[in-house]
């Protein structure tokens, strides 16, 4: 009960105990409290213009089929995780392309999960089999829907040698433009993302999108254009840092460059509605096995998560489903531990927000550095994650609006611009993260910490009658 922590959180404390002890008194069912109209209803969420929404993509959140094939069990935790998009891709993809057999079963089943498959043809192989695949899914419809999302090769500045980064736009112009323009003459309709550099390489990027190798106009003499989002990767290299602070800011940098050369584009192109250019993130994880494994990474992710909503990142895939037997070491990067095959605190942070959070985002603010909150509304629905990345148990209260919450000065305020009058008084404990779904006078309230990871325990969800 949040009764017994607080007294064990704030021993000797005493004008901060009696201002909590008042604080619980008033709270429905002394577990939480909140505010809200007479009417005893949960207020509806105001209108907003539409050019001041921020659409969630319904593919943000995605993860990477490997080249061992994944048993039916990861398949399965894969498809609960409610992730809406697979990328078939990688550095072994580039080198040799599984056989279409084998990409058929797995497109299959990434379609039948309800997901978006984003698939990579190789920069190595001539046009015309890039384009022969295009046929076989999208004209020969051979798993009854066509693949809209697409990418060209794989890291080409690591895989062929690191060469000077005034280079690499020419090598990958050279490839690109030859493979993209034989793909979109078999089905213009479809979207290729590129060139999935290993990290944001600004010379690159900028030589590539509107500079001297731009591949972001219109192939010559037609309507559409070689390439239709930017998309890189990232695994964070200091092993020394804490992924849950340094590690979502070693992201956001790149984020924040990524959108506004995506803006610059669009803006210098005249790209707009269907044709405009968007950007992703191909592959993302910690450095390796033993940083992969920690709650930390856990809270990276949904991090990354939050900024890509914010900035408007079509999707955002993990590396990967599961790799090197889930065993902590060098290249295990799964979502899933191989001990007992138990979902890591990446994979449980992905499944609350792949599940959570649709429509709009909403963008959140915090009182105190070490808590991050952000949020998504939809109707009558708004969800939040509130992430306290350190170790003592935090009091909150929670505003629904952009605005100040009605709060006593130690008490952590946090607001999230949803356009709704709910005020939420809780508790949340150290390293843990929470998921809050308003919605007709109910809250589903669902718990993870890193005690629950080290236990190997799944999310705690209650449901509360706000009434």
């Amino acid at each position: 009960m949040r009764h017994s922590i607080l007294v064990e959180f704030l021993p000797g404390k005493i004008l901060f105990g009696c201002i909590v002890l008042l604080l619980i008194h008033s709270c429905v069912n002394k577990e939480r409290s909140y505010q809200e109209p007479s009417n005893n209803s949960m207020p509806p969420i105001a209108k907003i213009q539409e050019d001041e929404n921020i659409e969630i993509s319904r593919m943000l959140v995605g993860t990477n089929v490997w080249y061992i094939d994944p048993s039916h069990e990861v398949w399965e935790l894969i498809k609960t995780s409610g992730v809406s998009s697979l990328r078939i891709g990688g550095h072994a993809y580039d080198r040799k392309i599984p056989g279409k057999d084998q990409l058929k079963s797995w497109v299959k089943r990434i379609q039948d999960m309800g997901a978006e498959p984003i698939l990579q043809v190789s920069q190595y192989d001539p046009p015309e089999n890039a384009a022969e695949l295009v046929r076989y899914f999208n004209v020969d419809l051979t798993t009854g829907k066509p693949i809209k999302y697409w990418n060209i090769g794989n890291e080409p500045w690591l895989q062929n040698g690191k060469p000077e980064l005034s280079e690499v736009g020419s090598m990958v112009e050279s490839y690109f433009k030859p493979i993209a323009k034989a793909m979109k003459e078999i089905d213009s309709n479809i979207k290729i993302y590129g060139p999935d550099l290993c990290y944001y390489m600004d010379e690159a990027i900028n030589d590539l999108f509107g500079g001297k190798n731009d591949i972001s106009g219109k192939i010559p003499g037609k309507a559409y254009y070689f390439c239709d989002g930017i998309s890189w990767h990232r695994y964070p290299q200091d092993q020394n840092i804490n992924l849950a602070y340094e590690g979502i800011e070693d992201f956001k940098s790149s984020i924040i460059k990524c959108k506004a050369k995506v803006d610059e584009i669009n803006t210098k192109h005249n790209r707009k509605e269907d044709n405009v250019l968007g950007w992703g993130i191909g592959e993302y994880n910690a450095k390796g096995g033993p940083q992969v494994h920690t709650w930390e990474n856990g809270q990276m992710f949904a991090g990354i998560l939050d900024l890509c909503m914010k900035y408007e990142a079509t999707y955002a895939a993990s590396w990967s489903m599961f790799e090197n037997s889930g065993n902590r070491k060098g290249t295990d990067f799964s979502l899933i531990d191989g001990k007992n095959m138990t979902p890591r605190p990446s994979y449980r942070h992905i499944e609350m927000i792949a599940n959570n959070f649709t429509g709009y985002y909403a963008e959140g603010n915090s009182s105190l550095s070490d808590i991050i909150t952000f949020g998504s509304y939809e109707g009558s629905k708004v969800s939040v994650m509130i992430m306290n990345r350190a170790k003592d148990l935090k009091i909150y209260n929670l505003s629904l609006k952009n605005a100040d919450t009605i709060a006593h000065e130690n008490l952590l305020k946090l607001n999230i611009n949803a356009n709704s009058n709910l005020i939420y008084t809780d508790s949340i404990d150290g390293l843990s993260t929470q998921t809050l779904v308003f919605e007709n006078d109910k809250l589903l309230k669902t718990t993870y910490s890193s005690t629950f990871f080290e236990n190997e325990l799944p999310p705690k969800t209650v449901e509360i009658n706000l009434k």
